[in-house]
């Protein structure tokens, strides 16, 4: 019995020691233990006075399994060091890469030391189910070299990749990083399938990590450049500045905000102010502690005692020592003025000096460059590189820019002198297409059959859908193949070239008329036009002074700011009466409005009262009556009506006549009543004596007010803003824009007979019936002046 027993008790304590041996060897190989049941935290940026030595440096981040993670699982987290450092490097809420070929470039600001601290690239990635691993290759490249040449594997969830950036890749000041996809079908090799390929990015999984920290800038201006974009691809500037409501401080904070948006240059930035709340350290947010040192005893423990003599702006740690932000002070608010200026003087310029780009390099490298009329300019000086593809579609962007004043979108035509080649393989049927702004301007059939070389093949492209300042240029070409028909396994990935475009192409833009518009939201949007050329400050009203308030006028006057490429002098008004004259931007609530005001930019005056924004649920109104009447003019008229729609259409697709160039005189601006569901107006008009330009934003409440202008400063939102009246509805993200029937023409040139001819060949063209009078008056003139000199002529009986 005692043998059993002993028996008994070893073999269980060798299978107990079986089993924690065997636990222990399968823990390495579960994946799913690598993945933390909580998010991962946000990280911190942290910028100390001085800078770590190399002793310092933390071990570097694990490396990710390759294996991709499950979709249903979150994203595995690396473990950041505490001295580490991080920067998003995404400029937007989303980077998706699509087609069989697509590219795109941009560039980031690092510190010197950030750029000789060792960093690590982390991209995450999910692509389309359709894509073929096998034939599509994800390129990493930055400042020319590459980083890494992937395949693209990941249709099921979102993978991570770790790489080591060599020593040397990273400069200090301006780094390009470029990403392209080279994207193959799984099955088909038609032409439609190429639009169901897309690589897309995960902008909280993409980013650089510093395995030390870089220390603190070197200056206010480094500091500024170098505050990035966060895990949402946007900045944000918090200001606390304990004298909010104060109208004295207004001016300097708009300045102040001015200059912060035209140094650092993101795409994407919003301002917040705030009487009490110590600004937040982390990666794409910059603070700023503004005030006078009596204002600032009791808001920040460790203010220099200068700044009760005289003024101070300086780069200090904060108050919990969680990173650095821009102190600026004085004994008075003249004080801190003269301070303010001194920070922003780098961004300045007179109004008068050309600029030759727009810059635009922080979100689409390189810089946009701008065209007077005239200049021929070719492609590889815009970012194109050659490029030899062997699918079926490729396209090649680039951006131009032209000035607030371009007036040739009825007659302008540009010429692309196209160098390209085309393999025997290609069929006729295949084309190249121009897209403007993602509207098609112009087609190149491609006709042989035994292939080509294109060498300056002219295509004229309308500039019809040119618009004031940046304006995206695409180059695509569809390629039909005969193979393609057939589609063998494996065709898709075939390596021989069918089509080749050549750096050496060249853009030439014509001589066009110019002359400003007013009122044009476009050229508001596109350069800050008519502010920008201004010499005289412009007159800013704000209804309260509060904190939505102020970071609403502060976003959209940065924005204005980063587009015209300089500060715009800008003085502030006790009330709206005292405006005059001058050019001004009016920013409030839409109750505490002029009459005025709205009168003159065509908007119901009934909207201070009706305006309010839409609850959760809107109830439509029994009208049987206005129904039945309704439904009696679609069931008496309908048809006619929609086919009159239809060949309106028709004639301003093929032809771009409209009713309105069938007219002498342009019909008067309708009165806009802004709906339950808009919460943001952006409107344009004239002065009452017609001698300076109004800019109004407005919404029903201070709350509506902040939102609409952070939403409405977006890249992606921004430059689709026109007319001279925009409307923005925050719960669908939708745009309402409604154009300018009459508008005058501001003379922005040197009076020149040339200028004048290309004004009234504009003129004339978008106003037909006029062109068609003045065609039958001159002609009728020609035939009398005609008839009476052949009447002195000749032998009279």
């Amino acid at each position: 019995m005692k043998r059993t027993v002993a028996s008994l008790a070893a073999t269980t304590a060798l299978l107990l020691t079986l089993a924690s041996a065997t636990a222990a060897q399968v823990i390495p190989f579960d994946m799913s233990t690598e993945r933390p049941a909580t998010p991962e935290p946000t990280p911190q940026i942290t910028l100390p006075s001085t800078v770590p030595g190399a002793a310092d440096r933390a071990s570097p981040p694990p490396a990710l399994p390759a294996q991709a993670p499950s979709s249903t699982a979150p994203m595995p987290s690396v473990t950041q060091p505490a001295d580490a450092h991080r920067r998003y490097i995404i400029p937007g809420r989303e980077l998706t890469l699509s087609g069989e070929y697509d590219r795109n470039a941009w560039s980031i600001y690092l510190t010197e030391g950030e750029a000789s601290s060792p960093a690590r690239l982390q991209f995450a990635y999910q692509n389309a189910v359709v894509v073929a691993p096998e034939a599509s290759e994800l390129t990493i490249t930055v400042n020319g070299h590459r980083l890494t040449a992937s395949s693209i594997s990941s249709p099921d969830s979102v993978r991570a990749t770790v790489l080591d950036v060599p020593a040397g890749m990273l400069q200090a000041g301006a780094n390009q990083i470029d990403i392209r996809a080279s994207q193959r079908h799984r099955t088909d090799c038609d032409v439609r399938s190429t639009y169901d390929l897309w690589t897309s990015f995960d902008t909280r999984q993409t980013y650089l990590d510093f395995s030390r920290n870089p220390g603190s800038p070197v200056s206010t201006a480094e500091a500024v450049r170098s505050v990035g974009v966060d895990e949402t691809g946007g900045t944000t500037f918090k200001i606390l500045m304990p004298a909010l409501g104060q109208p004295g401080a207004t001016a300097p904070v708009m300045r102040l905000a001015q200059g912060l948006s035209v140094l650092s240059g993101m795409p994407n930035q919003t301002f917040s102010f705030s009487a009490s709340e110590m600004p937040a350290a982390g990666p794409g947010r910059f603070g700023v502690v503004i005030g006078t040192a009596a204002e600032l005893q009791g808001v920040f423990p460790h203010l220099p005692q200068a700044a009760s003599l005289s003024a101070v702006a300086a780069i200090v740690p904060g108050p919990q020592k969680d990173g650095n932000i821009l102190l600026i002070s004085g004994p008075t608010w003249e004080a801190i003025m003269a301070a303010v200026d001194a920070v922003v003087a780098v961004a300045d310029q007179p109004h008068d000096v050309r600029r030759d780009v727009i810059a635009t390099q922080r979100w689409a490298s390189p810089d946009a460059p701008l065209f007077f009329g005239g200049e021929k300019l070719p492609l590889s000086q815009m970012g194109v590189e050659t490029i030899e593809f062997p699918g079926r579609r490729v396209k090649a962007s680039f951006n131009i820019a032209v000035p607030a004043d371009f007036y040739a979108n009825a007659y302008g035509e540009a010429v692309l002198l196209l160098d390209a080649a085309f393999a025997d393989s290609v069929r006729p049927g295949s084309h190249i297409d121009i897209y403007i702004n993602n509207n098609i301007a112009s087609t190149a059939p491609i006709t042989s059959a035994h292939g080509g070389i294109l060498r300056h093949l002219p295509i004229k492209i309308p500039l019809r859908h040119i618009r004031p300042g940046v304006n995206a240029i695409s180059i695509e070409a569809v390629l039909v193949a005969d193979e393609d028909a057939t589609c063998v396994p494996g065709a898709t990935a075939s390596k021989d070239p069918r089509f080749a475009l050549f750096e050496t192409s060249e853009w030439q833009m014509p001589h066009f008329a110019r002359a400003g518009q007013s009122p044009s939201l476009s050229a508001l949007a596109g350069t800050g036009f008519p502010y920008n050329r201004a010499p005289d400050p412009m007159v800013l009203s704000i209804d309260r002074l509060d904190a939505d308030t102020l970071s609403a006028a502060a976003t959209v006057l940065s924005r204005m700011a980063l587009v015209a490429g300089r500060l715009l002098p800008v003085e502030t008004a006790p009330s709206p009466g005292g405006v005059g004259e001058r050019n001004a931007l009016f920013v409030g609530s839409i109750s505490q409005m002029p009459p005025k005001v709205l009168s003159q930019l065509n908007i119901a005056p009934a909207s201070i009262t009706s305006w309010r924004p839409a609850g959760p649920l809107v109830v439509q109104e029994d009208d049987s009556t206005k129904a039945f009447d309704q439904w009696r003019s679609r069931v008496s008229g309908g048809a006619w009506r929609g086919q009159i729609s239809s060949l309106q259409e028709w004639m301003h697709r093929n032809f771009d006549i409209s009713l309105a160039s069938l007219q002498f005189l342009p019909q008067s601006d309708a009165v806009f009543e802004p709906s339950a569901q808009q919460s943001l107006l952006f409107a344009q008009g004239r002065s009452p004596l017609g001698e300076a330009t109004w800019t109004m934003v407005a919404a029903p409440t201070p709350a509506d007010l902040r939102t609409g202008a952070d939403a409405l400063a977006q890249e992606a939102t921004w430059r689709k803003i026109s007319g001279r009246l925009t409307a923005y509805a925050a719960k669908t993200a939708e745009l309402t824009t409604v154009p300018a029937n009459r508008f005058d023409l501001v003379e922005t040139q040197p009076r020149s007979l040339n200028n004048y001819r290309l004004i009234a060949a504009n003129w004339l063209s978008t106003n037909i019936l006029s062109y068609a009078v003045v065609f039958l008056i001159l002609s009728l003139l020609l035939g009398i002046v005609t008839a009476s000199l052949l009447s002195t002529l000749g032998r009279k009986p």
